[in-house]
């Protein structure tokens, strides 16, 4: 099997009981395979599970669990700060918590390269900064490198986080919900990334419950329902032909959710009078009234 994420048998237990229950998950080098289901079927669980960072209250077993043809299975924290990164990486969904406030976009890229890499230094670490940068068509990366990431825009910032985390070269990337809190225009251009690094050779691990996205950039489908595996195929298949109940509710959900709107008022929803806004003494907002 081509490198990627091979489990079998994944068990996750917590104080009262089973979370996660025989599943079964393959992640090849160049596939993007989606992980769905509802809220608290397990699917950021499991993710977290192939991370090494499940909660302490939690106990992962697994007949086999291997991430970038590493069994990971007991390894320790050291081995599995080894591996964050250089093996395997994490996108989350809210790229202004995942990056922090005060280091600036290239120093935040640069990090998993100086932890994996130490001996790239100087011109050398500038330069795969600013590779990682234009790999995810972040424009003027120099001048990005050089900003904070309160003063990107949304899809910006998470562009510059998927930039971190594939900075080491890792064979894995988790990408968990990460396109929810971004536009409709700005969760299309983050979904041809992934789709890209995908075609590239990574193996994406993309979580979600938004089918409309699933369909635009998973090869495969893995869908979830309270800690189990209810079904799985190539997208196409499991889009269009779901077998499993559940699966064909969420399927129809999303076909046939009715437009819901809201009723007409004379009084406006959202108001903002004088509004003004700073950022290091400059003034990016001032004085905006709106209704």
């Amino acid at each position: 099997m081509s490198d990627g994420v091979h489990v079998r048998g994944l068990r996750i237990d917590g104080p009262e009981g089973a979370l996660v229950r025989d599943l079964d998950l393959d992640v090849r080098a160049g596939e993007c395979v989606a992980l769905v289901g509802e809220s608290g079927a397990g699917k950021s669980l499991t993710a977290r599970a192939l991370l090494g960072l499940t909660p302490a209250s939690t106990r992962v077993s697994s007949e086999t669990l291997r991430i970038d043809g590493n069994d990971v299975r007991g390894l320790s924290p050291r081995g599995w700060r080894t591996l964050r990164g250089r093996s395997i990486a994490l996108v989350s969904q809210d790229a202004l918590v995942s990056l922090d406030p005060l280091r600036r976009v290239g120093a935040e890229v640069a990090e998993p390269v100086r932890i994996h890499e130490p001996a790239v230094r100087g011109a050398a670490l500038a330069d795969r900064v600013r590779a990682s940068l234009e790999r995810v068509s972040l424009p003027e990366p120099d001048r990005r490198a050089r900003q904070y990431p309160h003063e990107l825009s949304g899809g910006l910032r998470q562009r510059a986080l998927i930039a971190s985390a594939l900075a080491a070269g890792p064979a894995v990337l988790v990408a968990d919900e990460p396109t929810t809190a971004l536009d409709a225009t700005v969760q299309a251009r983050v979904l041809t990334l992934l789709r890209r690094i995908a075609d590239d050779g990574v193996a994406v691990l993309f979580i979600s419950h938004d089918l409309g996205a699933v369909a635009r950039v998973a090869d495969r489908v893995v869908v979830m329902r309270d800690g189990r595996v209810v079904e799985t195929g190539t997208t196409a298949e499991v889009l269009a032909s779901p077998r499993d109940p559940h699966t064909r509710e969420l399927v129809a959900a999303v076909s046939h959710e009715p437009l819901r709107r809201a009723p007409r008022t004379d009084e406006p929803l959202v108001m903002g009078e004088g509004l003004v806004k700073s950022f290091d003494g400059r003034r990016a907002v001032d004085g905006v009234s709106f209704a």
